[in-house]
């Protein structure tokens, strides 16, 4: 059985070394991670996790809550999380959760009997009841989603990004952009993403146009007609999920309608599901993998520290793919007036 010793001897460092790179401490240089790590992959190394949670009273496991939001979204945050687990020999417990409060603190108190390393949200907020059912000694924090007043978390500026998106759309010479936002109980993403919406629309002098889904693919359609409704004439939709931007362009496609030519779509995350439409989905991409990687390594070396975990904003960037095109090209569908019936015989 390989052992911290025969990693160490390999990559010629000491075993506290070993330990201190497998555990995300501080104290080693890039060059001595990597020779580690290389070290754990051909030695086929797993640390001893049950040895390690009887000596520190805490096991190698990280929770992860993830509410009912997109399912992509979810799964590539936790490609980050496991990886980065992973590689410090932790192992990941997943808990989906409902709307209801009851469901999460459920889980926070199991993860609070078997001493959890740390707790991950996912597009969630720390309350003080979900603190209170995990106890004060373990970190937890929330991931795409933040207040830095309140909890600590890893995100983007959602109100710049939407920003940025909108001015995307007026770039290419749209001026009849309909907004599919979230739920809109979602104060501090819904919300703060409609209000960089609305910013940009106001700055150019232009009208809103919003309707509500809840970020899931099934919401859109029904969404999407009430948006038409609204405004028959739009040339471009920004829908604040890539699950309901994918839906928007298969509805409207099934509509006869194309995009972009007829009408461009934006989405918002860059998920997989952005590349299984056709054409593909231009999104705001958030850095949903190195988010998960982050919030790893920044709970467990908070759970070696006396400090806390601070607030993170990682940038976003808005990524051009065939859904979306200049307006000369979406307002193609509006027809011009029928001519006046011809004035009768005199």
């Amino acid at each position: 059985m390989t052992t911290i010793r025969d990693v160490a001897r390999v990559a010629g460092v000491s075993p506290a070394t070993v330990s201190r790179v497998v555990n995300g401490l501080i104290g080693y240089s890039a060059e001595t991670q990597r020779r580690v790590e290389a070290a754990i992959a051909t030695l086929n190394y797993e640390p001893d996790t049950l040895a390690r949670g009887l000596k520190t009273k805490q096991t190698a496991v990280i929770g992860v809550l993830a509410p009912v939001v997109s399912d992509a979204l979810a799964s590539e945050i936790m490609s980050g999380v496991e990886a980065a687990a992973r590689l410090r020999g932790h192992s990941v417990m997943l808990g989906r959760t409902g709307p209801a409060s009851t469901f999460a603190a459920s889980y926070l108190r199991t993860l609070r009997t078997y001493r959890a390393a740390g707790v991950i949200l996912i597009s969630a907020a720390v309350t003080p009841e979900m603190r209170r059912a995990l106890g004060s000694s373990i970190p937890l924090m929330s991931v795409a989603i933040r207040d830095g007043r309140r909890f600590p978390s890893i995100a983007i500026d959602d109100e710049v990004a939407a920003y940025d998106g909108t001015r995307h759309l007026i770039a290419l010479g749209h001026r009849r952009i309909g907004l599919l936002a979230g739920d809109p109980e979602s104060v501090l993403v819904n919300t703060v993403r409609k209000r960089g919406y609305l910013r940009a629309m106001s700055e150019a002098g232009l009208a809103p146009v919003m309707e509500h889904g809840n970020s899931l693919y099934d919401s859109a359609p029904p969404a999407l007609a009430r948006l038409m409704a609204q405004d028959a004439q739009l040339t471009a939709v920004f829908a604040l999920s890539d699950e309901m931007g994918a839906a928007v362009v298969n509805e409207l496609q099934r509509q006869g309608r194309r995009v972009p030519d007829d009408i461009s779509v934006l989405g918002f995350d860059n998920t997989r599901t952005s590349l299984h439409v056709h054409p593909a989905l231009s999104t705001i991409a958030q850095p949903l993998e190195r988010m998960g990687e982050l919030a790893v390594e920044k709970l467990l070396a908070v759970g070696e520290s006396s400090g806390g975990v601070t607030p993170r904003i990682l940038p976003h960037r808005l990524i051009e793919r065939g859904s979306t095109a200049p307006v000369a090209r979406s307002a193609r569908h509006e027809r011009p007036e029928p001519p006046a019936p011809p004035a009768p015989a005199a």
